[in-house]
């Protein structure tokens, strides 16, 4: 591997490159940082040959956020490293959605064009490189507090290692699927005895192969009858697509919805709310900061409409095709025979969430350093300031994370409900307050010149 100092020391190494890991960096543009923090020497690297869209492009759905947030950080940055972003089509078909919801295979383009820019950035700087078609695998933890990180090309062909204070991993999260089969749905039963051959995750089923493979399950089976299991946007993604990528004639009551937790919709304000018909809430669950009612729990977009529709909110044409069945934990009063529902679906669709990708971590004795995440449920990988915990739940020094599934959870000037319980996302964050915070940690205890 050709290191363009000679030397494979840097201060940061991110590993990944997609929207998370391009997050810190769009952060430090925002701010007038980046030049100080190339000039103190930062490694980038991922799986891909480019920076940027990572696997966002690869999704048939619209986002959960209007296309002026993916743009707010283009905003004064003329005549600086992202005017090539400014003048691209990307950009420009972007801005078509500015105020409403934009199509995921869009916004990949559009975060392609981030990554072309700050890649061109990234190369042409003497100490800071990006090292593309490569994969970690696994960090050690040197006895001065450094890290050595092992990579290995693509290919398989070469390996090479870097040394850096600190370590940003942004690698994206996966489903694991015999953990989400063998999960519980009610005492006693879950899809992995019986229902495994037709389940499919929703990681797979929101994309254009999976939309098709839903397709030609459906049209060769008896019925057609699906049961999604969840209450995340996930989970009515899925519904979203079945309804509108499929082409299949759905009939009343033929997609089922199982969920455990209360459903809930996002609405500017409680005025908005209220003036729709919608009252299931109280003041725990609006916004301090913004007033916004559910701003984190809330569904958005595409699956809030679609659950507006199926509850016959705010005057929509009432959705019949999907039904909504409230499951008991107990499995004492459950409306209808859950294993029954099952036994009859020709698609079985859990949405039980992500967990994130990490890299094998070992300390300075070549131990294996178990982290939080691995804990049994879905804890977290990081806290509030983003650093990744150790299985006793304490911060590693120096090693951050970053990105879908790592379990961050907004608080202080980020805002959000006081009855939100779960883990946020999103490329607004990743650009802003999270990237923010992994900056602050890189930059601790260093005279930080601010920009314009």
């Amino acid at each position: 591997m050709h290191f363009k100092q000679g030397s494979n020391v840097f201060k940061t190494l991110i590993i990944g490159a997609g929207p998370a890991g391009t997050g810190p960096l769009v952060n430090a543009q925002q701010r007038g940082l980046l030049p100080q923090l190339l000039d103190e020497g930062i490694a980038i690297v991922d799986r891909s040959s480019h920076m940027g869209s990572g696997s966002i492009g690869q999704h048939i759905i619209n986002s959960d956020t209007i296309g002026g947030t993916f743009l707010e950080c283009l905003i004064n940055q003329e005549g600086g490293p992202f005017q090539s972003v400014i003048d691209s089509s990307a950009k420009q078909n972007l801005e078509q959605y500015r105020k409403s919801a934009a199509p995921l295979q869009l916004v990949g383009q559009y975060m392609g064009e981030i990554g072309h820019a700050l890649q061109q950035v990234v190369d042409s700087h003497p100490v800071s490189q990006f090292f593309p078609s490569v994969e970690a695998r696994s960090i050690h933890r040197l006895p001065d507090g450094t890290f050595r990180t092992t990579f290995v090309s693509s290919k398989g062909d070469e390996h090479f290692e870097i040394i850096s204070k600190y370590v940003v991993t942004a690698l994206g999260a996966r489903q694991l699927r015999d953990q989400t089969l063998s999960a519980d749905i009610i005492p006693g039963l879950n899809l992995a005895d019986h229902y495994a051959d037709k389940s499919l995750l929703t990681g797979h089923i929101l994309t254009a192969d999976g939309a098709h493979e839903m397709e030609q399950r459906l049209k060769s089976s008896s019925n057609r009858k699906v049961v999604i299991i969840g209450a995340s946007h996930s989970t009515f993604s899925a519904a979203w697509v079945l309804l509108n990528r499929t082409g299949i004639p759905f009939e009343e009551g033929e997609i089922t919805i199982l969920h455990r937790q209360k459903l809930k919709i996002f609405y500017p304000s409680v005025e908005d709310a209220r003036a729709e018909g919608y009252t299931d809430f109280d003041e725990n669950d609006v916004c301090p900061l913004t007033k916004r009612l559910y701003r984190l729990g809330g569904l958005r977009f595409d699956s809030r409409e679609l659950l507006k529709r199926i509850w016959g909110i705010g005057g929509a044409p009432l959705e019949k095709h999907v039904r909504l069945v409230a499951l008991d934990p107990t499995n004492e009063n459950n409306p209808v025979d859950i294993k029954a529902l099952l036994d009859e679906a020709a698609l079985i669709i859990p949405a039980f969430g992500y967990r994130p990708i990490t890299v094998p971590l070992y300390d300075e004795t070549n131990t294996h350093i178990e982290l939080f995440a691995s804990g049994e449920g879905a804890p977290p990988l990081v806290d509030d300031e983003c650093r990744v915990l150790d299985m006793q739940g304490a911060p590693i020094p120096n090693y951050y994370g970053i990105g879908l599934a790592s379990g961050f959870m907004l608080s202080g000037a980020l805002g959000g409900e006081p009855s939100f319980r779960g883990q946020t996302n999103g490329l607004w964050l990743y650009q802003n307050g999270v990237g923010e915070r992994v900056l602050n940690g890189i930059f601790s205890g260093i005279p930080i010149e601010q920009g314009a």
